[in-house]
């Protein structure tokens, strides 16, 4: 039986292998006469155990082109070496030009190498077209780069950070608060109705000299004449934003040289009568720029009075300022009342009468550093006559702690005691935090 079986299933082999033996000779040639190539004969008459798939590539003009396999090797060590392909030669035929182009081959690269970017050179002088376009194969030289360029430095003005000494105006420049001769925060003579921030402490003086021109009423002789200096020191500092103390002590030096007055020459020289202030402001009105204050000031007598230079009693002051801004100028007005207390008996025979005193004042901003003042002064001392002074001044700030200043008091009308045609004032203002 398994004899039999064996017969049957070679005799059906030798019948399949005729059949397909007819079948590839009559498709061989029915491949021939359709006209096929030689090699794609050979690719269909290949048998299916030994036949190599190929992949056509990618046509490009044309032309069919093969990738060859990839090929590896051992390396040294027996460890694999980086695989590489060989350069693919790619033959075109564009316009009747048969032009050839190699294709740069990767670089091996050593086990332990560090990876850098590819260079890329160029293949000569000569241009590749394609569709008819030209592609220029020549290296590019740039120059080199030698300097970044410079940014343009715009110079700004200097700014005033130290908002306790200094407000703004507008928003073109700021003005400085300085003080007075009184120690208040003001001009000259006149006071303001602003106060400096919070916490802000000034202190400084204010040197007063002048020539005896008259006395009383009557201008000295050839043979008579005097001077006086007055140096009042103050302190300043503002407790609230609103709220100033101030505390003005003066030295005063004076000599005065009168037969017809006095039997002998008189010089004296000393602290005189302190005083001690406050100024309160009541009011600041943004829309019209205006501002207002009042305050109180009492004087003690802590001169010598028997040298004249206090009165030995003490006197209660009270008065108001009033501040308005237009646009660069500042005006300034005080209205002041002092209650004097029992006379001095050896140079106020007559008593000391309660003095009115009114200043008017105006200021110009004129940069950062640089302020022009202008004032009036004026009291009426009652029985100890009364007068007017037109004071022209002006403000100097070189760094964010020092005001200097320097006024010119020229008299107008003087029927006091001491009289004058012009004094001298001289002062100086350091600001602390």
């Amino acid at each position: 039986m398994k004899k039999n079986t064996a017969i049957v299933a070679l005799a059906a082999w030798l019948l399949t292998s005729s059949a397909w033996g007819q079948s590839y000779s009559s498709s061989h040639v029915q491949l021939k006469q359709n006209g096929f190539s030689s090699s794609m004969q050979n690719a269909y008459s290949r048998p299916a155990n030994t036949y190599q798939t190929t992949q056509s590539a990618p046509e490009y003009y044309g032309q069919t082109e093969m990738l060859p396999p990839i090929t590896a090797g051992p390396g040294a060590g027996g460890a694999p070496q980086q695989m590489s392909l060989p350069p693919i030669t790619r033959s075109e035929d564009v316009g009747g030009v048969r032009l050839s182009d190699n294709i740069a081959q990767p670089v091996p690269m050593a086990r332990n190498a560090k990876k850098r970017a590819p260079v890329v050179k160029s293949g000569g002088n000569r241009a590749v077209a394609r569709n008819n376009e030209i592609f220029s194969q020549e290296p590019l030289d740039l120059p080199p780069v030698t300097s970044l360029p410079v940014p343009s430095r715009t110079v700004l003005p200097p700014l005033y950070s130290d908002t306790m000494m200094t407000v703004p105006l507008e928003e073109a420049v700021t003005r400085v608060l300085a003080c007075n001769m009184s120690g208040f925060t003001g001009l000259t003579h006149t006071t303001s109705a602003d106060v400096s921030k919070a916490g802000s402490f000034k202190m400084g003086f204010h040197s007063s000299w002048f020539d005896l021109d008259r006395v009383y009423d009557r201008v000295l002789a050839s043979n008579e004449s005097g001077d006086m200096l007055e140096l009042p020191i103050f302190f300043n500092y503002a407790v609230t934003d609103d709220l100033e103390i101030i505390y003005h002590i003066p030295v005063v030096d004076y000599t005065i040289k009168s037969r017809i007055l006095w039997t002998r020459d008189i010089s004296e020289s000393g602290t005189g009568d302190s005083k001690l202030g406050f100024k309160y402001r009541v009011f600041d009105n943004p829309q019209y720029q205006m501002r207002g204050a009042f305050g109180l000031g009492f004087k003690f007598p802590t001169g010598n009075d028997d040298k004249g230079l206090g009165t030995g009693k003490t006197d209660f002051e009270i008065f108001t300022a009033f501040s308005k801004s237009f646009e660069k100028i500042v005006g300034h007005l005080n209205l002041g009342y002092v209650m004097t207390g029992d006379p001095n008996t050896q140079f106020y025979p007559d008593g000391l009468a309660d003095k009115f005193y009114y200043n008017f004042g105006i200021e110009y901003p004129h940069t950062h550093n640089v302020t022009v003042m202008a004032e009036v002064a004026g009291e009426d001392w009652g029985s100890e006559g009364m007068k007017v002074d037109v004071i022209p001044g002006l403000r100097y700030t070189p760094t964010e702690n020092f005001a200097f200043e320097v006024g010119v008091p020229i008299s107008v009308s003087n029927d006091q005691r001491y009289g004058y045609n012009y004094r001298l004032v001289l002062g100086l203002t350091t600001f602390f935090q």
